[in-house]
Parts: C-alpha cells; sequence; structure tokens
C-alpha cells in the first residue's frame, strides 16, 4: 500500500509538471508568409530627368547696333526663313573714319617704300647675274682666279635670294592696302545704315528671350533661343555605377510626369563624359548624362519637362522570384527563413538579379516553398509560428 501510494504521488507530480509546462509554454509567433514562385522579373534602374528638344539654335546679332524692341513671345512658332528682330547699325563714327583712312595711307605708303625695294633688289639681281657670265669667261681665259668667279657666284645667288624677299615683302604691303581698303568701305558703305534682320534658322518654337528690351547690342550677342520641336528627346544624370549597365537599345519607360499612364522610350546614347555632381545630403557623386527617345507620343511635354526615368537593365520570363523583404544578411550570405512544420527554419540562399520589390533566387529554395516576409527579431531558428499565407 505504501509503494502503491508513492507510485500515484508521483504520477500525479508528473501529471502537474507537465500541465505547468504546457501552460507556460511560449505560444506561437505570427508571421506572414509567401509561396515562392516563378514568373516575370525587371532589375530597373531609376532616376530624375528631363525632357529637351535636341535641336537648339541661338540666333545672335550680327552687327553692332540698337536691337529694337522683340514683338515674339517664348512659345510662338517661326520658320525658316522668318524675320525675328530688327537691328539698326550704330552711326558711323567720324574718329574711326579718320582712323581707318590713316590706315590706309599708311598701307599705301609702306606699298610704295616695298615696291621701290624690290625695284633695286631686282637691279642688284640682274647686276650679279651678268657679273657671274662675265666672270665665268675670265676664268675660262685665266685670267682671273678660281676663287674670285666662286665669290661673283655666291653674290648672284645672295642677290636671287633678296630679290625673293623684296618681292614677298611687295605683295604683302599690297594685301594690307585691301584689307584697309576693306574695312574703310564697310565704315562708309551706305547699306551700314540700313536696318539688319535676324532670320530664322529653322522651323520650331522659341524657347526662350535672351534680349527684349530695346538697347545697344554687340556683334555676337544672344538675343533669342529657338527649339526644333518634333525632336524632343529626355536626359537623365544616372549614377556611373547604374550606367555602366546601361546599353543603347534597352527599353526605358516614363513616369511621374503628370499623367497616369507609363511613356515607353528607348534609350538612344550614354554620353563618354562623366561629371561631378553634389547629392542632396552633400555627398560628391561621379554622374553621366544618359539620354533617351520616345518611341511614340509626347503628351504635350515641351522642353525642360520633368520625368522619372526607369531603364530596364535586365528581364526574364521563368523566374524563381523570393520577396526582397524576406531576404536578411546572415553574416556574409543572404538568408531567408523557411516555415516547415509549424516552426521557422533558417536557409541560406544565393540571390541573382535584384528587381524592385521580388529579387531571383539561384540557389536554395524551391517553388511552394513558404517564406517569411518582414521577419522580426522574435524570429529564429526551430521557433514555434502562426503562418498567415498571404496569396497574392
Amino acid at each position: 500500500m505504501k509503494r502503491r501510494s508513492q507510485l500515484v504521488l508521483i504520477a500525479s507530480a508528473l501529471v502537474l509538471a507537465a500541465a505547468i509546462a504546457f501552460v507556460l509554454r511560449p505560444s506561437r509567433i505570427p508571421v506572414q508568409t509567401v509561396a515562392i514562385q516563378s514568373g516575370p522579373l525587371q532589375e530597373i534602374v531609376e532616376e530624375e530627368g528631363k525632357t529637351r528638344m535636341h535641336d537648339h539654335f541661338v540666333v545672335a546679332s550680327t552687327v553692332n547696333g540698337r536691337l529694337r524692341r522683340v514683338m515674339l513671345d517664348a512659345g510662338d512658332t517661326v520658320h525658316t526663313g522668318e524675320i525675328l528682330a530688327w537691328i539698326d547699325p550704330a552711326p558711323i563714327d567720324p574718329r574711326q573714319t579718320a582712323v581707318l583712312e590713316a590706315r590706309l595711307n599708311s598701307a599705301r605708303a609702306a606699298e610704295d617704300q616695298a615696291q621701290a625695294l624690290a625695284a633695286r633688289a631686282r637691279a642688284d639681281a640682274a647686276q650679279a647675274k651678268q657679273d657671274l657670265a662675265r666672270s665665268r669667261s675670265l676664268v675660262q681665259q685665266g685670267i682671273i682666279s678660281r676663287e674670285a668667279f666662286d665669290k661673283a657666284g655666291t653674290a648672284s645667288e645672295l642677290a636671287g635670294k633678296q630679290l625673293q624677299a623684296a618681292e614677298s615683302a611687295a605683295l604683302s604691303a599690297a594685301y594690307q592696302v585691301e584689307e584697309a581698303k576693306a574695312a574703310l568701305l564697310v565704315q562708309q558703305s551706305d547699306n551700314a545704315q540700313l536696318p539688319t534682320a535676324l532670320i530664322a534658322p529653322a522651323d520650331g518654337r522659341i524657347l526662350r528671350l535672351i534680349e527684349q528690351s530695346e538697347h545697344i547690342v554687340a556683334p555676337g550677342t544672344p538675343i533669342l533661343e529657338i527649339g526644333y520641336t518634333p525632336r524632343l528627346e529626355i536626359v537623365t544624370d544616372f549614377l556611373t555605377r547604374d550606367a555602366v549597365r546601361i546599353r543603347p537599345g534597352m527599353s526605358a519607360v516614363l513616369t511621374d510626369w503628370g499623367g497616369d499612364t507609363p511613356i515607353p522610350a528607348i534609350v538612344r546614347t550614354i554620353e563618354p563624359g562623366a561629371f561631378t555632381k553634389i547629392s542632396a545630403l552633400g555627398v560628391e557623386e561621379q554622374r553621366v548624362n544618359v539620354i533617351c527617345d520616345f518611341t511614340g507620343a509626347t503628351h504635350g511635354m515641351e522642353d525642360g519637362y520633368h520625368v522619372e526615368t526607369r531603364v530596364i537593365v535586365w528581364q526574364g520570363q521563368d523566374v524563381l522570384r523570393v520577396p526582397s523583404s524576406a531576404v536578411f544578411r546572415s553574416a556574409a550570405n543572404w538568408a531567408v527563413f523557411v516555415v516547415n512544420n509549424g516552426k521557422a527554419h533558417k536557409v541560406a540562399v544565393q540571390i541573382g538579379h535584384r528587381g524592385e520589390i521580388d529579387w531571383e533566387v539561384v540557389d536554395g529554395l524551391q517553388p511552394g516553398d513558404h517564406v517569411i516576409v518582414h521577419p522580426g527579431a522574435e524570429v529564429d531558428e526551430a521557433i514555434r509560428v502562426q503562418e498567415s499565407l498571404n496569396r497574392d
């Protein structure tokens, strides 16, 4: 009886301990899971860009004078050969005319001097040539030495070189006279007092008026800028580490332009030179411009409009995908938590291409595996979980 009482007491203690352990055991941690499956995946690089007219023309003043008020406005359409503005040339300056006349007289005097020197050199060359012929006859007769004949030859050759130099100087002086005449002719020309028209070099729209009010302008002063509307492109500065993955012909999509529908585009070129740009955080970044073309309608956009450029650098149709929110770092590897029999197990995975939401799984998972998304700090190896499967 005593032994039986002891057994009953021990059994009761075991049952009580089991009941306490069952009551005190940790409850299942609620987690959200998704089932791994295959599907399409795109890897995208994205930056802010803006539209730009491919052809820009800056119309500048061709004369020194007073610009009349430009009667056009930014956005106006212009056609090739159309008059854009008028410039009234500055009146003739008497002082400048006197300076040009003096320059012409000086050039003529220099030409007379050069002609006289050339005539003298011509006479010296002729005389040296006659002396050489006479010396040749005398040396053959033995009247003069060979040395004297050689000196006559050298003198004749030197006189010929001096004649060439004198004739070149005379030709240069003649050109200077023509230059001075041309400058004075422009200054005194009646046409110099006629208004000069600024002509549109191509069809397009006026992008901006650099000068509009009436005032004095110098030759080369920019007046307005014209853009060729049909050729609209997109320029986006990407980080160089992203730009090296972009190739001409890649597909692109324009978003955040003001409409609901993404606009398709295509990469045309990557500019060869990078530049330094300061980010919003004050960090120096090396960037390079990537130029894209519209493949369809521009939806009313013009020069300088903001867009978000998304270039598709890689895409696949049957890719095993895992949500990026399920992947975390474990030492030097990537890992996920897989739910099996109500428990979480950490599994190392190898990641390939990375999309915006999903990443490619190269190794470590199989289609149908349930992985935990957004695993918290309480999730650990072999811990019991209560999964809520997301079937989207």
